[in-house]
């Protein structure tokens, strides 16, 4: 799929190959990019997550405070939980590249600082759209660190941050062990 950067619209694989031209606007598509693979986390004691999924809520908007060049709209997402439970909570997809943009209010009731709700006004964010919670089994860290694959995330070796990339082999063994636990 690859979208045009005019108009917007979705151009499938086969009208690509036929045209790199859009149907609707002429201008040259580019070629498509490839989803890549993201942590989002999050620090419970200042951002309660677990009260904004249990609303049934199933996306909302994240900070982009690293690799804002690089995270894309369809990109795959990983949502951790720092802390004393550190781990993963849901999988999900980025709905949107990333922009400045206000926290919305509902959203914002779920930060217990109102200045760290204020930081999405300087900085980019994404909207993810969650295609799987698993809050009542997560994927903790302690089992990332004994799996050869995961041990050795960026997210495990410097927890600093907001935005971690993750390999696609990662993804693909994060959604392994998930699937597993069901």
């Amino acid at each position: 799929m690859s979208e045009c950067r005019r108009c917007g619209r979705v151009v499938s694989s086969n009208e690509y190959e036929r045209s790199r031209f859009c149907p609707d606007c002429g201008t040259f598509l580019s070629h498509p990019r490839k989803p890549k693979c993201w942590v989002f986390q999050f620090n419970p004691a200042i951002y309660r997550w677990f009260d904004w999924v249990e609303e049934k809520r199933d996306s909302e908007q994240w900070l982009v405070s690293q690799h804002v060049r690089d995270i894309h709209k369809r990109d795959k997402a990983a949502i951790w939980a720092s802390g004393e439970k550190a781990g993963f909570y849901a999988i999900g997809e980025v709905e949107t590249n990333p922009n400045k943009k206000p926290l919305n209010k509902e959203q914002e009731k779920c930060w217990t600082r109102k200045l760290d709700a204020l930081k999405f006004e300087d900085k980019s964010s994404v909207i993810i759209r969650y295609v799987k919670l698993f809050v009542d089994r997560p994927l903790l860290a302690k089992e990332c660190l004994q799996d050869p694959i995961l041990r050795s995330m960026e997210i495990l070796k410097q927890p600093q941050g907001t935005n971690f990339p993750l390999t696609i082999e990662q993804w693909n063994r994060i959604l392994e062990i998930i699937d597993k636990k069901d």
